[in-house]
């Protein structure tokens, strides 16, 4: 006797607007490319990538947050079959099919906001106060320098990103795009796991370098060159993140520091307010060290945004 497949049904809380707008019409063949245990990546029919998060996950680009409490133990794999029929998301599995329903879900619309008003003292003021942060609270063994217990390989990645880092600051500031390029390329991929750290470094300057009126400007249209030019370099993952970010598109929690960022009251040389520590907290919180290296770029980027406006 052939056993029916049993349906557990899910919903979608919340998610980017853009992507449940975009699902409502939506016909077609998909796969699994990653699981984690809070996360699962699907390819959809024209293999854009999707994140689908448990429960309390953060809003993202491309990224609904279902009611599920996690994806450990339901049977899903990389390369397990997903279809997708308006404003319905199935994932197949050996002996159960899994339905998120997107209809009714919370839309949200990530907003940038103007970093226009901060003046170089702002930006300085702001840069040191989340460098503390990520120095006292932050994870080694990605562009914070390697662990104590790092092996030579590891203090050699890390070695390779501060020094890709360096580079690429300097080619910033000397406006040379094909240094610019290089020093992109040179931590493009750079770093072990899903996200290397080099590409979660280059993410907060690329969204820095959207804001309108942004000196990152350059370094924007050289990353996008990048990407374009070497598809391979890095995860399917880091260059969806990226391309997000290089269209003003981030992760709640990152637009949460940066919203902080454009109030100074917020920031001083002495402390940072506790609404502040929050937001740095929910993206430190982020991989292993992803978090980290996110905002060791924002870091990196508020410096450059400071020394490009005073040299205008």
């Amino acid at each position: 006797m052939t056993s029916l497949c049993t349906a557990t049904e899910l919903r979608a809380m919340s998610g980017d607007a853009a992507l449940i707008a975009y699902l409502r019409a939506l016909r077609g063949q998909g796969v699994v490319d990653s699981v984690f245990q809070r996360t699962v990546n699907v390819l959809m029919p024209d293999e854009t990538l999707v994140a689908l998060v448990a429960r309390g996950g953060g809003d993202a680009p491309r990224t609904l947050v279902t009611d599920a409490d996690g994806w450990s133990g339901r049977g899903i794999s990389a390369g397990r079959a997903v279809e997708f029929a308006p404003g319905v998301i199935t994932v197949r599995t050996a002996d159960a099919h899994l339905r998120v329903h997107t209809e009714g879900a919370d839309e949200w619309h990530p907003i940038l906001p103007s970093l226009a008003v901060l003046g170089p003292g702002d930006l300085e003021a702001a840069a040191s106060a989340l460098d503390r942060l990520i120095q006292a609270h932050g994870s080694r063994g990605g562009m914070l320098g390697p662990t104590p217990t790092a092996s030579s390989m590891e203090a050699a990645v890390t070695r390779a990103l501060a020094d890709g880092r360096e580079a690429l600051v300097r080619a910033i500031m000397s406006a040379d795009d094909d240094a610019i390029r290089r020093g992109g390329l040179s931590l493009l991929g750079l770093g072990p796991g899903l996200t290397p750290a080099g590409d979660d470094f280059l993410t907060a300057p690329a969204l820095l370098s959207s804001l309108h009126g942004s000196g990152l400007s350059a370094f924007g249209r050289a990353l996008q060159d990048v990407l374009l030019e070497h598809p391979g370099r890095t995860t399917r993952l880091s260059v969806t993140t990226l391309d997000e970010a290089l269209a003003g598109r981030a992760r709640a929690s990152l637009l949460d520091v940066l919203h902080a960022l454009a109030h100074p009251s917020g920031w001083s040389e002495a402390r940072a307010t506790e609404s502040v520590r929050t937001s740095v907290r929910h993206v430190l919180a982020i991989g292993h060290t992803s978090g980290t290296d996110i905002l060791s770029g924002l870091v990196t980027g508020l410096r450059l945004e400071k020394e490009l406006r005073g040299s205008l």
